[in-house]
Parts: structure tokens; C-alpha cells; sequence
């Protein structure tokens, strides 16, 4: 205990002579006002099930055929909410869908603690008073980066090739400023990769890490992460992978309705989802192995995994204990508000990056309600290939979707129906 209060006390002075040295002639913004603010007005993000209905194996991410659905239970009278007027009988199926909030309860907690304490920074020990560290020095410069990511984002979307340079952007300028220590891999697979940041900013001139990302197994799934995550802290012993998608393509957004941008939106996760939903399931495996192997146990199973572009994010969650797959996929979440950065996504994003100390996890009934709603682990013991999971690694080398009418159905918080 009394390490973390030198490590804390030591972080506070740091943080002091950051702000003195980089606002000695200027306004300090007042970062604890922004953080009031975004949590004040937080736009919640809602996590639904997912059932695997069939899949294939032995095949890299970008080739699977997963079939799903969103997981449905049938209504019961007695756990509806008294409230709904929709919730009766008459309903065949519920759709439960989770709290971001809930789940991560602990990151909440230490952020309300810090802006209704006075800015205090004992609460949650040494890895809250670190990830928190991180979001702050990012806020001080949050007009800067927005500038960066927007005149980049214009800059290289109409290049050949254009994936590196925007995956370097949104990781240099937003993704690892989130995380303590500012670690990250991108992967060596891509075809540019420059050196340096190429935002063009003269005060950065960051040198660009590429390296191996490669998760899985040649009988389950495998492929390259885009940009693997990992605060200094941890000793790399848990990490988060990024996977990006480029939507550059999409062009006269600004001239579509609402509708429609949603529409699009939706299915491009759509086009994407087996390629996702199989990386997030694959590397919760990965870390579950990677903390055995270093006889680390895990304070959660609930893995997260961070989908991104240019203008929104997807978060994707598995416990592969429980075998419970969540996604926000049918919710447009969008990355920016206005003429800036979605403060709302701003705290989703940190929250999934420093996982390791704001400890994900689902009410303990909702858990057992939703224990085994994936279905991949029937899936893969009907294919004799479960233990095959214990053997997923970091990898040298790399060896539809139908939706039902959810117009009978009722949208019921999972906390809620559990009671």
C-alpha cells in the first residue's frame, strides 16, 4: 500500500511539472471541467449478445464465413419490466443488451471520484492514478489532435494506399496518448510504412513501431492484428488489439440523410463481421493463454477488443470462460461530435485501453443468464478442436449475417431482466 501511495504521490509531482513547463505562459485548460462534462453528458453505448450460428476453421481472419445473429431468450412475463408497455407475453423473443457503463463500473467510479474529489488521485490505486494521468495530459492537447487527425484524415484519404497512414495517425494522435506509457505495435504487414508520424505536425516527428502482431492457430483462426496496445505498467503481459477499417471509399456523406448514413454504417460493420467477431474471439483466447503462461491470474475473462475508422468505433467483448460474445455493432457509435472529438467515445476508447486496471466484468447474474450465448464452444467441441484454444499464440509466421424482425421484440437492459 505504501508503494502505490509514493507512486502516486511521485505521479502527481510529474504531472504538476508537465503542466507548469507546457502552460507557463499560457491559460492551463481546465481538464477537470471537460471531464465533468463528458461524464455529465455521456451518451451511453449498449452492449447486445451474439449468437455463432455456423462457422469454418482453419482459416486467416479476412477469410472466415461466420454466420450470427443477435441473441435472443424467449419473454418471460415475470422478469419483464413493468414500465415497457411492449413488454408481455405476446412477445416471442427479448433482446438484452448490456451497459458500457456496467461493465466497466470501475473506470466510471474513478473518474467521478477524481472530478468530484477535488482532483484527487488516491482512489484505485497506482493503475487508476496512471491510465487517469494518461487522459489528462491528453485532454490538455485535445484541440491539437483533433486538428492532426482532421487535416490528416483529408490529407492521405485519397492515396493508394492509405490504411498505414491513417492507422499511424488515429494511433499516434489518439489511441496511445490514452495509454500510459504510450506503447503500441503496428503491424509490419502493411505495404507503406513510413518511419515518422506523417502528420506533418513540426512538434511531433514520432518514430513509427512496427513489429509482429500475429495471433491464433492453423485449426481455429489467425491473422495480424492492425496495432496491438499495451500500457508500460503492465510489463506487456496484457495488451489490446485495434483493428481498422477503412471507409474512405465512402464518399458524399455530408449530402445523406440520417437514415442512410446509419444504414451504411451498419453494413459496413456487416461486410466486416466475421473478420471481426473472429480476431476479438481469437485474441481473448491469446490473452487467457499469455497470462497462464506468465501464472498471472486474470481478474476478469471478459476481453475486449477495439474496432475503428475515420469517423466511429466498435467495441467487441468475449469472456471465453462464460463463452459470452458482446458488440455495440447496431448502434452508430461516431468518434466525433461537432468540430471535434466525441468526448463520449474519448472515455469508451481509455476505458477498453487500460482494461487491465478498470477490470471489465458483468454483474454475476447476468453472467450465469448469459453464460454459453455464443455457442462457440458447442461449435468448436462439435468440431473436436476446443483444446485447440489452449494453444493460441503470438505467431511467427501466418500460416452473413441474417438479422430477425426485431419489431416483436423487446429491448430490455440484461441487469434489469436478471434481478
Amino acid at each position: 500500500m505504501l508503494s502505490n501511495r509514493v507512486g502516486i504521490a511521485a505521479l502527481r509531482d510529474t504531472l504538476n511539472i508537465f503542466f507548469k513547463r507546457n502552460f507557463t505562459h499560457h491559460i492551463k485548460p481546465n481538464f477537470t471541467e471537460d471531464l465533468r462534462m463528458a461524464l455529465e453528458n455521456y451518451t451511453e453505448l449498449h452492449l447486445r449478445p451474439i449468437k455463432i450460428q455456423q462457422c469454418d476453421f482453419g482459416k486467416p481472419f479476412s477469410k472466415v464465413s461466420l454466420e450470427y445473429k443477435e441473441y435472443t431468450i424467449p419473454a418471460d412475463e415475470r422478469r419483464c419490466v413493468s414500465h415497457i408497455p411492449a413488454c408481455n407475453t405476446k412477445n416471442e423473443n427479448i433482446l438484452l443488451e448490456v451497459k458500457f457503463s456496467k461493465v466497466f463500473e470501475d473506470g466510471f467510479k474513478s473518474l467521478k471520484d477524481y472530478v468530484y474529489n477535488n482532483g484527487r488521485m488516491d482512489s484505485g490505486g497506482l493503475g487508476h492514478a496512471c491510465a487517469l494521468s494518461s487522459l489528462l495530459v491528453f485532454l490538455t492537447e485535445l484541440q491539437k489532435h483533433e486538428q492532426i487527425l482532421q487535416d490528416g484524415f483529408r490529407r492521405y484519404s485519397k492515396v493508394v494506399n492509405p490504411e498505414t497512414y491513417i492507422a499511424a495517425l488515429l494511433t499516434n494522435h489518439l489511441l496511445s496518448c490514452l495509454v500510459f506509457g504510450s506503447q503500441y505495435r503496428i503491424s509490419d504487414d502493411y505495404r507503406d510504412q513510413p518511419p515518422f508520424c506523417p502528420c506533418k505536425d513540426i512538434t511531433c516527428d514520432r518514430h513509427i513501431v512496427y513489429g509482429q502482431t500475429s495471433i491464433g492457430h492453423g485449426d481455429v483462426w489467425y491473422g495480424r492484428p492492425d496495432v496491438l496496445l499495451f500500457p508500460k505498467q503492465t510489463e506487456n503481459a496484457y495488451m489490446v488489439p485495434l483493428w481498422y477499417i477503412n471507409t474512405q471509399d465512402e464518399e458524399n456523406e455530408e449530402t445523406e440523410d440520417i437514415h442512410s448514413l446509419e444504414m451504411k454504417r451498419h453494413s459496413k460493420f456487416e461486410k466486416y463481421a466475421s473478420q471481426v467477431l473472429s480476431q476479438a474471439i481469437i485474441f481473448a483466447f491469446y490473452q487467457s493463454n499469455l497470462l497462464e503462461e506468465r501464472r498471472i491470474e486474470p481478474l476478469s475473462t471478459l476481453v475486449p477488443s477495439l474496432v475503428i475508422t475515420p469517423d466511429q468505433y466498435y467495441i467487441i467483448m468475449y469472456d471465453y470462460k462464460r463463452d459470452i460474445l458482446l458488440s455495440n455493432e447496431h448502434q452508430v457509435s461516431s468518434l466525433w461530435e461537432d468540430n471535434g472529438l466525441n468526448l463520449s467515445a474519448v472515455l469508451d476508447i481509455w476505458m477498453v485501453l487500460n482494461y487491465k486496471d478498470f477490470t471489465p466484468h458483468l454483474k454475476s447474474s447476468v453472467a450465469q443468464g448469459l453464460d454459453g450465448s455464443s455457442n462457440f464452444h458447442g461449435i468448436l467441441k462439435s468440431r473436436n478442436i476446443f483444446n485447440e484454444t489452449k494453444r493460441i499464440r503470438m505467431l511467427r509466421y501466418t500460416p452473413s449475417k441474417t438479422y430477425d424482425d426485431e419489431e416483436n421484440m423487446i429491448v430490455q437492459d440484461a441487469y434489469t431482466y436478471f434481478e
